[in-house]
């Protein structure tokens, strides 16, 4: 009866030894926030989209250019973005050509109701804030 009792103490401190590691590599995949920061750049799209779930997408062109290592040429340097609050993508949708400073939080891996995945990038990248409006459309849709 002793061992029987030891056993079923065991088992349960296996299975809340499992849980706690899957909650763990769950968070630090889909949750943690790896980095975060302020990015300026000239809004170039922003759009709703999406099969399951309808979610934000924006890309602004950011200053400078940036060289593509497997094909010999330079490209603009594009920010890929997702935008989970409603009342912050109706200013975006407003604000597009405008020069932005938009806040940001990079998290691990892409979660699908939070946004797009996107090639290119690592992670994924949720703007949380218009922190400001640098110029309003400077050369008619900023270009």
């Amino acid at each position: 009866m002793i061992t029987s009792i030891k056993r079923k103490r065991w088992l349960w401190v296996m299975i809340a030894v499992m849980l706690l590691t899957v909650s763990f590599v769950v968070y630090f995949r889909y949750y943690f926030v790896y980095s975060e920061g302020t990015r300026v750049g000239i809004l170039y799209k922003f759009s709703k989209k999406g099969t399951f779930f309808k979610t934000y997408e924006g890309e602004m062109v950011l200053p400078g250019i940036k060289f593509k290592q497997s094909v010999s040429g330079v490209s603009s340097n594009m920010f890929h973005f997702s935008v989970t609050d409603e009342e912050l993508a109706d200013k975006l949708m407003e604000s597009q050509g405008m020069e932005l400073k938009l806040h940001y939080s990079q998290f691990n891996n892409p979660l699908p109701w939070r946004g797009d995945s996107y090639e290119n990038e690592d992670g994924q990248y949720v703007v949380d804030e218009l922190v400001k409006i640098k110029d309003k459309n400077p050369n008619g849709y900023g270009l």
